[in-house]
């Protein structure tokens, strides 16, 4: 595809094109010119393009790109870790949707308004306390998992009302 607007060699790997070039060719690209992101989301899809494009289609929405897009790295993802699932969420966006929640819905059950939880969707950096709300309004419970080297391990957090209950006669 050539790019209206930037000028990029034709043999450049499609994880060194600048981001301006990623979304030309996710809102504006065919099936050829999509073929080489999906190739690489598929390499790797927990690597840092597939990062890439997921950041690109939440900061810059495309009318049915950003979800095929994602909904791609979610299939990849799942495969990757083994599991059949084609519907594994890897955001807020999607857990909610998943639960068959709206945004005022669930901010309700956790007493923010519906423009704080769109913030908080789109937010790349999220506090445990707040993720331990979200999951308590949806009758959930967080688990926080580490992976290292293929080795994964639960990690258990001590909530501050945990510890001061602890010294708490009933």
């Amino acid at each position: 595809m050539i790019h209206r607007h930037l000028e990029i060699e034709p043999d450049v790997a499609v994880e060194d094109l600048p981001a301006a070039a990623i979304v030309d060719l996710l809102q504006a690209g065919d099936l050829d010119d999509w073929r080489p992101i999906v190739d690489a989301i598929a390499r790797n899809p927990y690597g840092e393009f597939s990062a890439r494009v997921l950041h690109l289609v939440d900061a810059y929405p495309m009318y049915g790109a950003s979800s095929l897009f994602r909904a791609w790295v979610d299939r990849r993802r799942a495969r990757a870790e083994g599991n059949k699932s084609s519907t594994v969420p890897t955001t807020l966006t999607a857990f909610r949707r998943k639960l068959g929640l709206t945004q005022v819905e669930l901010a309700g059950r956790i007493g923010m308004s519906q423009s704080d939880l769109s913030k908080l969707e789109r937010r790349a950096d999220v506090r445990v306390s707040t993720l331990r709300e979200l999951a308590s309004a949806v009758g959930g419970r967080l688990r926080i998992l580490l992976e290292v080297g293929g080795e994964c391990a639960e990690i258990v957090l001590v909530r501050e009302d945990a510890r001061a209950s602890r010294f708490l006669v009933p």
